[in-house]
């Protein structure tokens, strides 16, 4: 081979290789992203698909419920002839509530309702509040109750109506059978856990569909976070005040503090490594963060079981989360910008 073939293969090798470089690098970074988000989208889709099994023997148990009661022609007959299974059957779609809501969509809500292209179910489901509290925020739930009657936007599905129908906060919802029972109406149950069941199906579907990205991660912690010192009116509300909606009596809020952020903290366990090659020590204490967040919050739930809590105590727990949250925050949004992502 002479020395002008082999100048001209070397210089085309280069011109090759200058070209192999940048593609191989957008594909290796394409791909880490993907690996990245992958984590995320596993925790909420794995978690969802839990929901939608809750959800579907909800539906069950109601239609169980709703035939033990017009078998018998009223609730309180059947109360009568057939209050154990009645109960029993309560406790049944109790149990499948928590599993829904309280120890399912509390722990991904950080990622639902953070991401544009869900945070509509957060709305509908967990969020959203009466017509007459809006216009913002409105659940646009309608049910038809089969009887000529319809629960029209009286707020989010869980929140406002499958939660106090099944532990007695909401009189439109029950039946009162004496100062310390009350039993759900059956045509609200149905209605309810067939919306319920239908919905979350479409949200399993949009789960699993979701083109999850790097951006929608940042986004999504930066929206969440800060929400942490929010829930502190409600478990004030739920659990110690005198006049209290008939809200989040399932569990105590403390455990959907917990559920929230741990969702935000799964968010940042899958970008961390992106960020630790850019400032190890931002990524750190980032990390560090949400673990005493966490922490924090249980040591919350342990107090609370060494009995009654002053309002002006939970008020001073919750301006500390505050200063918590804000702490970490603004350091999310600095790793976005060092890994090249808009938070804002």
């Amino acid at each position: 081979m002479s020395p002008s073939s082999r100048t001209l293969l070397t210089a085309a090798a280069l011109a090759s290789l200058s070209l192999t470089i940048p593609i191989r690098a957008a594909a290796e970074t394409s791909t880490n992203a993907a690996a990245t988000v992958q984590s995320v989208k596993d925790y909420l889709t794995k978690t969802v698909d839990s929901m939608k099994a809750a959800s579907a023997d909800l539906v069950v148990a109601s239609n169980e419920y709703a035939a033990i009661i017009q078998r018998h022609g009223s609730i309180e007959a059947a109360n009568t002839a057939d209050a154990a299974k009645l109960d029993a059957l309560v406790l049944r779609m109790q149990d499948n509530y928590k599993k829904i809501d309280s120890f399912g969509y509390e722990t991904v809500e950080g990622i639902v309702a953070g991401v544009d292209s869900l945070a509509h179910y957060d709305i509908y489901l967990d969020a959203g509040v009466p017509a007459a509290e809006g216009p913002d925020d409105v659940a646009e739930v309608v049910l038809d109750l089969g009887n000529g009657e319809k629960i029209d936007k009286q707020g989010a599905l869980f929140t406002y109506i499958l939660e106090p129908a099944l532990w007695g906060g909401d009189d439109r919802w029950i039946t009162r059978i004496s100062d310390t029972k009350t039993l759900p109406k059956p045509e609200v149950l149905i209605a309810a856990s067939k919306d319920a069941d239908a919905k979350i199906a479409t949200l399993q579907s949009d789960s699993h569909a979701w083109n999850a990205t790097v951006t929608d991660l940042f986004g999504a912690m930066v929206l969440m976070t800060p929400t942490l010192s929010d829930y502190f009116e409600d478990w004030k509300e739920s659990r110690y005040s005198d006049q209290k909606s008939g809200r989040f009596q399932a569990v105590s809020r403390i455990s959907d503090m917990r559920g929230i952020m741990q969702s935000c903290a799964v968010m940042f366990k899958a970008v961390k490594p992106s960020v630790t090659t850019k400032d190890s020590a931002l990524a750190k204490s980032i990390d560090t963060g949400f673990d005493e967040i966490l922490a924090f919050i249980d040591l919350i739930g342990k107090r609370e079981t060494e009995g009654t809590i002053k309002p002006a105590e939970i008020d001073e727990l919750a301006a500390q989360a505050k200063e918590k949250t804000d702490k970490i925050v603004p350091q999310i949004e600095q790793s976005a910008a060092l890994t090249g992502v808009s938070a804002g």
